[in-house]
Formats: C-alpha cells, structure tokens, sequence
C-alpha cells in the first residue's frame, strides 16, 4: 500500500502515472490506444503517464473506465453520512426525545426578549 500522507503532490502524480502505465502496459495497450479509448490525446496521455501534467478528473475517469477500473475509482467515494435533519425525521417517527431548541419567546414588555429552552 502507498503511504500518499507523506508524499509530496508532485510525487503522487507520478505514482499514479506509473500505475496508469502499468495498468495499460498490462492489458497490451499502446499509448495510441488508450488514449482513443479515453477520448484524450496521445501526449496528455503521455505527460499523465510520466507525472508531468495535472489531469482534470474528467480525464481520470476516462482513463480509467478505458482501463474498466471503475472499482477503484469507487474507493475515492464514500459512502454519504446521514444528514441531521434526516435522523431528526427518523427519531420523531420513533418517538425519540430529540435535544431541545432554541425558539425566541414572544414579547414579555416592551423591548424586553427572553429565550426559552
């Protein structure tokens, strides 16, 4: 497994450019048609491949759904959390005692606000 928390950006974009090579050389692929495949040119395919470009993860994921990668792409996405107001909605439907808030109280004298629990 790569160690990318101590990498530098720059040798991290040659790493993945030598695993694009790999997985291409791999799979006997020339660079002509990989890149036909991912839709890009021959030399961004071969500056990608040699870490001397930044890709646009567009281009990214034409390479790797070129190379039928998908999978790892997946890895980059995990799965979304719950959003508050979501468990909110599921504590009240189980009848689940949610934390108080705070609501502004109606007008006690003229100027005066309070705040209730």
């Amino acid at each position: 497994m790569i160690d990318l928390e101590t990498m530098s950006a720059y040798k991290i974009l040659q790493v993945m450019g030598e695993s694009i090579r790999g997985a291409r050389i791999s799979q006997e692929l020339t660079m002509k048609e990989l890149a036909e495949k991912s839709e890009i040119s021959a030399t961004s395919l071969s500056r990608i491949e040699n870490g001397k470009t930044n890709p646009t993860f567009l281009v990214l994921v034409r390479i790797f759904k070129a190379l039928g990668r998908e999978k790892e792409m997946a890895n980059l996405f995990p799965a979304p959390s719950l959003s508050p107001l979501y468990m909110s909605k599921v504590a009240k439907s189980r009848k689940e005692i949610t934390p108080p808030q705070r609501v502004r109280k109606k007008k006690i004298e003229e100027g005066e606000w309070s705040w209730e629990e």
